[in-house]
């Protein structure tokens, strides 16, 4: 391992239940050709990634106790480590529905999400709050990354968003609505939306590539460090104090299975390149070569540091 820590705070994990189905004949019983089941979530989706790719990577996960051995056995495959902090609560479930293969008229997927219910008593948030604190005073990265459990609420929130930004660790910001919005307000080092997240920052549409620009500049202006905006099969977009590029996507590997998980991926490896102490424009070839690696799997993340290297050299950049 090498390079800076990278800490990903995953508060509302989820247990990722993947079923490959030929035809998804809605109303009858139907039998799946493939199914497997991993810790999943954006915060543990690019701490896989950073960690296979060799980074320093830990996760911080609210979860279950009886999800240790699960997380212990996955996040280990991929060279995570991670500090579990037991939760009332059966723990979140996310249903993928993976239709297609050889012969299939149709190739789509749907997700089925539910939400974590729980009630943190005051010694566990005093755990969480420590954890945070402790991750923020460590040289590094700080990655708050995914949904929040609904039943945090705005004041615990905010109260780790400051714990989060208050230290020598970089933050770095993969939300959407109100907690993007709230998170911007703590000066992050980076932000890592898709156009939808980014398009309700702004509060805006933009029709034009150099509105898209400008609309990033005015995140700048307003405390947000860097900007890693995810242009789904168009590539990325990074604007930064040291400058701004666009890297077009590579095409899709033949027989593309799933684009879930793209942006944790691209999010990861730019991460994990930063850390070791590459330049940006190369942490930005490293995401989404990853980005690209995610498309040939079910289930996200699952790719190898050897399907990524490869690709790294076809990315193109430019500046922007």
């Amino acid at each position: 391992m090498s390079g800076a820590t990278l800490t990903f705070c995953s508060l509302h994990p989820t247990r990722d239940v993947v079923l490959g189905i030929r035809d998804l004949d809605l109303g009858n019983v139907l039998r799946a050709e493939t199914w497997f089941t991993y810790p999943g979530g954006k915060a543990l989706n690019a701490a896989r990634t950073a960690g296979m790719l060799g980074g320093r990577s830990r996760a911080i996960v609210l979860s279950p106790p009886a999800w240790r051995g699960l997380l212990r056995g996955f996040l280990g495959r991929f060279r995570v480590g991670f500090t579990l902090l037991p939760v009332d609560a059966e723990g979140r479930v996310c249903v993928v529905l993976n239709e297609g293969g050889q012969g299939c008229a149709r190739s789509r997927e749907t997700v089925i999400n539910t939400d974590l219910h729980l009630t943190l008593t005051g010694s566990q948030r005093t755990r969480l709050a420590t954890v945070v604190r402790r991750a923020s005073r460590r040289p590094g990265f700080l990655v708050l990354a995914g949904s929040l459990p609904p039943s945090l609420g705005l004041t615990a929130i905010r109260g780790l968003l400051r714990l989060a930004s208050s230290g020598e660790a970089k933050l770095a910001v993969d939300q959407s609505g109100r907690w993007l919005r709230e998170a911007v307000r703590h000066r992050p080092w980076i932000i890592k939306p898709n156009l939808h997240e980014f398009h309700g920052l702004l509060g805006r549409r933009t029709r034009t590539f150099g509105e898209l620009v400008a609309g990033c500049e005015s995140l700048r202006a307003g405390g947000v460090g860097r900007i890693l905006l995810s242009l789904g099969d168009k590539g990325a977009l990074l604007v930064s104090p040291a400058g701004r590029w666009i890297a077009s996507a590579l095409p899709a590997p033949a027989g593309a299975l799933s684009p879930i998980g793209c942006g944790d991926a691209l999010f990861g490896a730019f991460l994990r390149t930063v850390a070791a102490g590459g330049a940006e424009p190369e942490a930005l070839a490293w995401g989404v070569a990853a980005g690209t690696a995610n498309l040939a799997h079910r289930g996200a993340c699952l790719m190898t540091a050897g399907e990524i290297r490869p690709l790294v050299p076809k990315v193109r950049i430019r500046r922007a």
